[in-house]
């Protein structure tokens, strides 16, 4: 993720809006048009209008929203009361190229399917918006990502309905159509956004924005919201996951991939191409490990039927950390402090769901480098 960081709020959202509009028009000139969803939020209203003054091709901008409360026309809760304000009153864009969520509607599920059209419409299937603005609540949602809310869990579908948070629900994008984009803007700023904002950075799970692909990231935070956070403890680490199974893990690897691919992630698929009842996992689970071991893909995924055998193999291979993970505390510790970068299951041990919530953990954690992991596995790579 690119971070870039400014001494206020006012900085923050006149950069944020030159960085939408070099998109914008970089977009209409490749594709003719540009296609864009946004959060609601303080800083960004007045990023809207700072972009309103850009030079922009108006005529071929299409503005979608990110999420909505559930409230009536021209309440001032409804992000699309300020999004008129702020961009519509002050940019010549038509009106109709803003595409309202559909909150008034009776049948409100039905209405998630409806802006899902609406989005496919303008876009295609599957949908792939140009640039996706997020905030950074305290809490560490986005969007309308809500921490502990059902919405969490949804993989199949790209807008869907909230519990009941701050007294509202609301209509939300969720982590497919996000993940998905071809840029991801996050505007953080203020002093609350601290800890929230070092968990994002940390692409910790615990919180909904630590699920949100960075590879296609940028972030714009001012100095109150970086607080006392040293950036030189991150850096950019494009995640591209490669994956292997023999026939005893196919199954689960078939449906593994789907997921991973429909979330965003940049998936290889070390085999096995289809399913052979007496193939060897030595096979696929080499070429996965060298992979691993080079740098060609960040983590790896081994898949046999009990986990044990693929494990075996792949740590024959140097600068491999491979691991049989049967837990989800495992899976997250055996990242932050054992720094694994191949995650093996057994195909015949354990059920999708259960494999699903594995992986996204593996995916999502961090090697911690805290000071006595650094020195305990430099005693392990001591071993000749």
């Amino acid at each position: 993720m690119n971070i870039e960081i400014f001494p206020d709020e006012t900085s923050v959202a006149r950069e944020a809006a030159c960085f939408i509009a070099a998109t914008a028009r970089a977009a209409v000139a490749e594709r003719g048009r540009f296609v864009m969803a946004v959060s609601g939020g303080k800083t960004p209203w007045i990023m809207l209008r700072m972009l309103a003054q850009e030079e922009i091709p108006w005529e071929n901008v299409y503005i979608f929203q990110v999420d909505e409360r559930i409230a009536p026309s021209g309440s001032a809760d409804r992000n699309l009361t300020h999004l008129q304000e702020s961009l519509l009153s002050h940019a010549p864009l038509p009106p109709e190229q803003i595409i309202a969520m559909p909150v008034e509607e009776k049948h409100i599920e039905a209405a998630t399917q409806q802006y899902t059209h609406l989005l496919e419409n303008i876009t295609g299937s599957p949908i792939l918006l140009d640039l996706i603005h997020l905030g950074l609540g305290p809490d560490g949602h986005t969007a309308s990502l809500i921490p502990g809310d059902s919405v969490l869990d949804v993989v199949d579908r790209e807008v869907a309905i909230t519990g009941v948070y701050q007294n509202h629900q609301r209509m939300t994008l969720t982590y497919p159509v996000i993940n998905r984009a071809r840029k991801i803007l996050w505007v953080v700023t203020g002093k609350e956004k601290t800890g929230a904002l070092c968990h994002l950075l940390n692409r910790d799970a615990s919180i909904p924005g630590g699920v949100v692909q960075q590879n296609q990231a940028t972030l714009f935070a001012d100095t109150t919201a970086l607080g006392s956070l040293d950036l030189s403890l991150w850096k950019e680490h494009p995640l591209t996951i490669g994956i292997a199974s023999d026939h005893g893990g196919f199954e689960l690897k078939e449906a593994l991939v789907k997921r991973l691919q429909f979330l965003g992630y940049h998936v290889t698929d070390f085999g096995a191409p289809t399913l052979v009842p007496e193939d060897d996992y030595p096979d696929y689970i080499i070429p996965l490990s060298h992979a691993v071991s080079k740098g060609t893909v960040a983590r790896g995924i081994a898949i046999c039927g009990s986990g044990v055998g693929v494990t075996v193999c792949a740590n024959k291979i140097q600068g491999v950390r491979a691991a049989l993970i049967e837990d989800h505390f495992s899976a997250k510790q055996g990242v932050e402090d054992d720094h694994i970068n191949l995650l093996c299951m057994g195909g015949r041990t354990m059920g999708l769901e259960v494999a699903w919530d594995l992986v996204q953990t593996f995916l999502q954690s961090n090697y911690s480098h805290a000071e006595r992991h650094l020195r305990r596995l430099s005693k392990v790579d001591a071993i000749s």
